[in-house]
């Protein structure tokens, strides 16, 4: 058999592999679409102290996230209305209850004070005031399963207030884990406190995972890594050391700054409203695609890496400014969840590189990866940008 047909079915393996590999990038950045109209998580906010075999608990829970489990926009314009959440409130205890069994089950609350609305910076949260009364121990043990069934990304921030004057504990509840146990502040550890600190750290990893801007936002930035730009546009880089080393350092940019804004913002030191953060996001990734497409940045990518990371930074940080925990105690929550989020972000960036690496040498990298992915990228971003500017939904779930 002549050495050309040997060869033909390799070279339409190959082919076939790298065109592949493209098409799910592409299903990727489409895949982004569906499910992040904004970057606010699913967060709910739990306050419970205890007096004796007394406990209290106020407990701050979405609207939006009600309205997405409940339906309780009963006239559906997307307005939800005090009248419509006050017609369902039966329904909302009886659902938010058979949801949260402090103590295994064994301690039952009940509304303690009528509930109200509270506006947040984040939207309009509902008021829970529970109480009940429990058999006094060392340690709290809770089974919390809030929106477990319709938003496995939700989560619930416990803050256990300390008794005297014992600092209080936090701790990050996933509806869709077990039951945890964290030790009363004050009392003999009882397991909880290590469970406290991995739950911020999974928070982290979580929150970068289901952040599809910030994901989005990276990708565009590690698009033309495994080339390099000269008079004529992109050509490949010769190994693929040359790639990594200038993505590190645009990489290493965006981590401290969105560090140095999460640490700021969960300090209260700095806050800047989520209308305002959200749309700047979207418009961050916009620039980053765009730059893939025109040099409009003009090789100062490092820079504006640093740039763009301090508004994607406060996208973080309204995950542990409600705990209002000591300075002490928040800065080991804040150092917990901000490692996860850097795992969870080099976990991201290291399988990219590697399949772009892959690719980089491929005639349609340039066209199909590199310019179609980024004007896919910056389509997104602008829609993004217009839901979160006018407030309105165009991208259904």
């Amino acid at each position: 058999m002549p050495s050309s047909d040997v060869r033909a079915p390799r070279l339409t393996l190959a082919r076939w592999c790298r065109r592949s590999v493209a098409g799910w990038l592409a299903l990727i950045l489409m895949g982004a679409v569906l499910p992040a109209h904004a970057h606010k998580a699913s967060d709910a906010y739990l306050q419970l102290q205890r007096d004796g075999d007394a406990l209290t608990l106020r407990w701050d829970i979405a609207l939006r996230d009600l309205d997405a489990a409940l339906e309780l926009d009963r006239d559906g314009d997307r307005q939800l209305r005090w009248g419509e959440v006050r017609a369902r409130m039966d329904d909302i205890r009886a659902y938010a209850l058979a949801r949260l069994r402090p103590q295994q089950g064994r301690c039952s609350l009940a509304p303690a004070q009528s509930p109200s609305v509270e506006d947040r910076i984040d939207g309009a949260y509902l008021v829970l005031q529970l109480q009940g009364r429990c058999a006094s121990g060392d340690a709290l043990e809770i089974d919390y399963r809030l929106f477990g069934e319709v938003d496995p990304t939700h989560r619930g921030l416990l803050r256990i207030a300390g008794e005297g004057g014992a600092a209080p504990a936090a701790l990050s509840l996933d509806p869709t884990g077990d039951w945890v146990a964290v030790a009363w502040p004050g009392a003999p550890p009882a397991g909880g406190t290590a469970a406290s600190s991995a739950g911020f750290f999974r928070d982290g990893v979580h929150h970068i995972l289901i952040g599809y801007d910030h994901l989005l936002f990276l990708l565009c930035l590690l698009l033309p890594a495994v080339l390099r730009r000269c008079g004529d546009g992109w050509v490949p880089v010769a190994r693929w050391r040359e790639a990594v080393w200038p993505m590190v350092g645009l990489v290493s940019m965006f981590t401290v700054a969105h560090s140095l804004t999460l640490a700021l913002a969960g300090l209260q030191l700095l806050t800047i409203p989520p209308r305002i953060v959200e749309p700047a996001i979207a418009l961050t990734i916009v620039v980053a695609a765009l730059d893939n497409l025109f040099p409009l940045l003009r090789g100062r990518r490092k820079l504006f890496s640093f740039v763009f990371g301090l508004i994607h930074g406060f996208g973080f940080a309204g995950v542990l400014r409600e705990l209002e925990l000591p300075t002490r105690d928040f800065v080991g929550a804040l150092l917990q969840f901000n490692l996860g989020v850097e795992a969870g972000q080099l976990a991201v960036v290291a399988l990219a590189l590697l399949v772009l690496a892959a690719l980089r040498g491929w005639r349609g990298y340039r066209p199909v990866v590199l310019h179609s992915g980024s004007m896919l990228a910056a389509g997104v971003a602008m829609l993004w940008l217009f839901e979160r500017v006018f407030d309105v939904q165009l991208l259904t779930m």
